[in-house]
């Protein structure tokens, strides 16, 4: 379970960071994404009023530092239904519910299309937060690989389904914002994500991706923590802190910052002294502890 707090040690530079790890509900009354572009080579428009518009819900998973928010991946922002759109899975002759449905026209006639079960993930480095302000044109947004994203398409010469894969970066000019009122944090990210897919020929079907989306946070109260400094000997890494008995920790670990691993097992204590060592002997680690 990711909860709202994370503690971090890097030995990179012997300091000592604090960062909250917080799950964000996106809210699908403010949140929604708009398609257009183009397939099989040609411009598509909307099958229906409203056909690629649909508004989305899920969660986002951050990082937060007094000054910086990291997206860690792990999001899960899920397209909704918005109608019933030509073709049917898998590109047979009909319409069938979909998220999005389009419609193009070719020299060999008409190319209908439908995107269904759309989900996306988003990462990033760390980014400076000023004034409640940042740049999300960090931001990376991708299917992740275990997700059922698919584009149905249907024309005279072809038809089929392809799995919607690959990622791409936010090309977004105003930024992006995190504020608090009371005790909720509310998130406003604008998005322009532009994907490309291959039907029949390789980059053939071009996806542009904008809208924004808005989510909030109520961090939960957590148990004091007092970090103290990480030791490394003989390659024997040693982390301690002071939290009340009976508490339970995870302790994270990354190479980079952006790609984090849980290191089992748990970590708790009958007293307020916490201990977990391990053996690495890389030249660089970070680490954060989960609670």
């Amino acid at each position: 379970m990711v909860a709202s707090f994370v503690a971090g040690f890097s030995l990179l530079s012997g300091e000592i960071f604090v960062a909250s790890a917080d799950v964000f509900t996106i809210d699908p009354t403010q949140s929604s994404l708009t398609l257009s572009g183009s397939i099989l080579g040609n411009t598509f428009t909307p099958q229906g009023t409203g056909s690629m518009t649909t508004i989305y819900d899920g969660t986002i998973q951050v990082a937060q530092t007094p000054d910086t928010i990291q997206f860690t991946g792990q999001s899960v922002i899920t397209a909704q239904t918005n109608g019933s759109w030509k073709p049917l899975a898998g590109g047979g002759n009909g319409s069938a519910p979909a998220d999005y449905g389009a419609v193009a026209s070719s020299i060999v006639g008409t190319v209908n299309a439908a995107l269904r079960s759309i989900l996306l993930d988003v990462t990033s480095p760390p980014i400076a937060v000023t004034n409640g302000q940042f740049d999300a044109s960090g931001l990376t947004f991708l299917f992740p690989a275990s997700a059922t994203s698919a584009i149905d398409y249907r024309s005279s010469i072809a038809s089929g389904s392809k799995l919607a894969t690959g990622n791409g970066a936010n090309n977004v000019a105003a930024l992006s914002t995190i504020t608090t009122a009371g005790n909720v944090q509310t998130l406003t990210i604008g998005v322009n994500v532009q994907f490309t897919f291959s039907l029949i020929n390789s980059g053939d079907t071009i996806v542009n991706v904008v809208g924004q989306i808005v989510a909030t946070n109520s961090p939960s109260v957590v148990a004091p923590v007092v970090l103290q400094s990480p030791t490394v000997s003989n390659q024997v890494v040693t982390l301690q802190w002071q939290s009340p008995a009976g508490q339970t920790y995870q302790v994270l670990s990354s190479s980079n910052l952006a790609t984090w691993q849980t290191n089992g097992p748990d970590v708790t204590s009958a007293s307020t002294n916490y201990t977990w060592t391990t053996t690495n002997p890389a030249p660089k680690a970070f680490y954060r502890l989960a609670h």
